[in-house]
């Protein structure tokens, strides 16, 4: 840790920025460094607090890898941030609007700090369905995915499930269904992505449908896994269907396929880099999917579980 030193700035931007100049290179990826505080600008100048790193240059180092291992060991780590989503309530599958949420309306005393909440949030661009990618750590891991050759190819699911296994997932997710005390049908449906999908006899067992979906898709995710257990040990081989309730699934991809083809004009109009909100490996994939062809935009995740996302890059 002998080559580490701490440097210090309003913003991590300054504070990287006086680590160059004293170690005398030219960009991030010559540095090793650990970010210690995001720095504040307090309230009318009050609770102000500087933002702090500590750094060393690779070439000091050996030209290892960075070291964060070692940081970590000296300084506590940095919390990351809360999800900016509220947590939905489970909803039943024919009453859910796949249309973005409403903001909700300010009571006087939040009123008041308006004008400060523009100041501080003035220069990010962030939008309803992405936000400018501002953040020193994020920029480093797209630069350091980039530099280590890493491809925009969408995450992989596993290969599609043979005829044979989505007749028998069916079978056992309809024995599923009922034992829960459902009037549903369940039928495979065929497509870009082939599923099993579960649908109410009727209006009021739609609605009732909903809360196998449970919180984001939750439930869902929980039920697939069940079934997947079950048609794997029936098969003899790890085998893997995608299920789906009331086309829950297929409404998503749809609302983030059209979140995504806005997020690249975005990017097209402003050269900026945009990050999309955490997502699942299966939103994830449909994302780079839905992009994977777009001119003058590349797509790229970042990030580890559950706060993993897909950060939008002018090409």
């Amino acid at each position: 840790m002998s080559e580490y030193q701490e440097f210090t700035g309003k913003t991590v931007e300054e504070a990287l920025k006086n680590a160059r100049e004293e170690f005398g290179v030219t960009g991030l990826s010559d540095l090793d460094f650990e970010i210690l505080t995001q720095g504040s600008r307090g309230v009318l100048g009050m609770g102000a607090e500087v933002a702090r790193i500590i750094a060393a240059p690779k070439s000091a180092l050996g030209g290892a890898a960075p070291k964060k291992e070692a940081a970590k060991a000296s300084v506590p780590p940095v919390e990351p941030a809360p999800p900016v989503e509220p947590a939905a309530q489970d909803e039943p599958a024919s009453s859910r609007d796949d249309s973005p949420p409403k903001p909700k309306p300010r009571r006087r005393s939040e009123r008041g700090s308006e004008g400060d909440d523009r100041r501080r949030s003035r220069g990010t661009g962030r939008g309803r369905e992405a936000s400018k990618v501002d953040d020193a750590v994020a920029i480093t891991e797209v630069e350091a995915a980039v530099a280590a050759g890493a491809s925009a190819k969408p995450e992989s699911n596993d290969d599609e499930a043979s005829p044979e296994a989505l007749a028998a997932g069916k079978e056992i997710l309809a024995q599923l269904v009922e034992m829960m005390g459902y009037d549903a049908n369940v039928d495979v449906t065929t497509g870009a992505t082939a599923k099993i999908t579960v649908y109410g006899a009727n209006d009021e067992e739609k609605e009732a449908l909903g809360a196998l979906i449970g919180r984001k898709g939750e439930r869902l995710s929980a039920l697939q896994h069940l079934v997947n257990l079950m048609l794997s040990r029936k098969m003899g081989t790890w085998t893997r269907v995608l299920v789906d309730v009331e086309d829950y699934r297929g409404r998503r991809e749809r609302q983030l396929v059209e979140v995504a083809t806005r997020a690249a004009e975005r990017v097209n109009e402003t050269g900026q880099m945009l990050q999309l909100e955490p997502m699942s490996a299966l939103e994830r994939r449909w994302v780079h999917l839905a992009l994977r062809d777009q001119e003058g935009v590349t797509t790229q995740s970042i990030g580890e579980e559950p706060m993993r996302r897909v950060v939008v890059i002018k090409a």
